[in-house]
């Protein structure tokens, strides 16, 4: 019997369900289909600058009052912002379940308050003057942008000093009304609750929201295949990634993708850790399969001694290639068990399932259970991968990024 169900307001908000009966608690909360890409370029950052607004005050409740409502629940919140979206969650007590909702659906409906604007915009650029002295994850912004350069998808999720410093308060107040609509919007619970009460609940905090704008109507990202050296004379490490096409986290591929990523590069007993790490060409090397609603990304990350880049990066992609010619059974096995045991041990934690739904249904792709998950892992072979690689080759010329001390690549 499938742990699923849903149920739809007459307004277009979509309700999921995940009953774990074994637990005591429930994690609620609700994804806004609205993210990164669906900003327009001189707007780059007003999803997650809106997503810090709507903590800011309600028409019921003022930024502290939120706080010490939440926290009189004893709830673990918090919000985040990617590419595809903005997910806003509680994490409480399986009896205090409806009371969250409450507050979150409070939350959903913002007054975005003008006294509280310029300051939050401080916050978020101080936030992204932190995140440029980050080389490791300033880099995959870079990567992004070079790989897909002429499309929404490429633009930060925080967006720039520029963008956001410019930013009004009117314009983000429209991009609310249009994109927090709730046929835009699902509500998630996983964990032990009431489901008939849920719904009660639901409906009567949220079934009066107007309808309005839904989806997004965008061209498929098209990969890019170039390079892209920025040099920072303060960063010691060279950092580096290559990126290679892959699938939407929908396809029935991905799987095989994340099983492969993890096989070639987790952080210890992988193929890019013996060959890379082991042999002191890099202190990190690392192998992640990214999927999105409408195209995926396979990438590799390094952190590298300058001096020994081009060495490093030669050594990858010699086990890219190798990757065609053999994979070893025993060493993909130990990599299934590792991703499997990693799945049973998130299903002990509600909050960990409330981010896998999150994340199927910001890619459309089917709900999974943890025996799906499981199920998926197991079914990865030599035969599934050596497939994969033919459609989604890792021998070809890859999208590379280098972010350090060098000026190009042949220094």
């Amino acid at each position: 019997m499938s742990p699923f169900s849903t149920h739809t307001l007459d307004n277009g908000l979509s309700l999921i369900f995940e009953t774990i009966p074994r637990i005591n608690s429930a994690a609620v909360g609700f994804f806004a289909n609205t993210g990164s890409r669906d900003e327009m370029a001189d707007q780059a950052g007003v999803s997650h600058f809106l997503e810090h607004m709507c903590f800011k005050g309600t028409a019921k409740r003022d930024w502290r009052q939120l706080s010490l409502d939440i926290d009189d629940l004893g709830a673990s919140w918090n919000a985040y912002t990617w590419w595809e979206g903005t997910a806003y969650y509680h994490w409480v007590q399986s009896e205090r379940a409806t009371q969250s909702i409450e507050i979150l659906a409070d939350m959903m409906r913002s007054t975005i308050p003008s006294e509280e604007f310029d300051t939050e915009k401080n916050v978020i650029l101080e936030e992204i003057a932190m995140y440029h002295d980050r080389p490791d994850s300033l880099i995959f912004d870079e990567l992004i942008r070079t790989v897909f350069p002429d499309h929404p998808l490429g633009q930060s999720v925080l967006g720039t000093e520029s963008t956001v410093g410019a930013l009004t308060r009117d314009q983000m107040v429209d991009y609310y009304a249009r994109r927090y609509a709730p046929e835009n919007m699902t509500f998630i619970a996983t964990g032990k609750f009431d489901r008939d009460e849920i719904v009660a609940c639901v409906e009567s905090v949220c079934g009066d929201w107007q309808s309005g704008e839904a989806g997004r109507d965008q061209q498929e990202p098209i990969f890019s295949g170039q390079t892209h050296v920025v040099q920072r004379e303060n960063v010691t490490r060279e950092h580096v990634t290559l990126a290679f096409p892959a699938p939407s986290g929908a396809n029935a591929d991905a799987t095989t993708a994340e099983m492969l990523s993890a096989y070639l590069g987790a952080s210890t007993n992988s193929r890019l850790y013996w060959a890379v790490v082991q042999n002191g060409l890099a202190d990190e090397a690392t192998a992640n399969y990214v999927g999105l609603s409408d195209t995926g990304l396979f990438y590799i990350y390094l952190s590298v001694d300058p001096t020994r880049t081009k060495e490093a990066i030669d050594v990858v992609l010699s086990e890219c290639q190798a990757l065609h010619d053999q994979i070893d059974d025993e060493a993909l096995e130990r990599a299934k068990t590792k991703a499997a045991t990693s799945v049973v041990c998130s299903g002990e934690h509600g909050l960990s399932r409330f981010g896998q739904l999150v994340d199927d249904v910001s890619c459309n792709a089917p709900l999974r259970s943890l025996d799906d998950q499981i199920d998926g892992i197991r079914s990865v072979d030599t035969d599934r991968i050596g497939s994969y690689l033919t459609q989604f080759p890792l021998t070809q010329d890859p999208a590379l990024v280098a972010l350090g001390p060098l000026a190009d690549l042949a220094s």
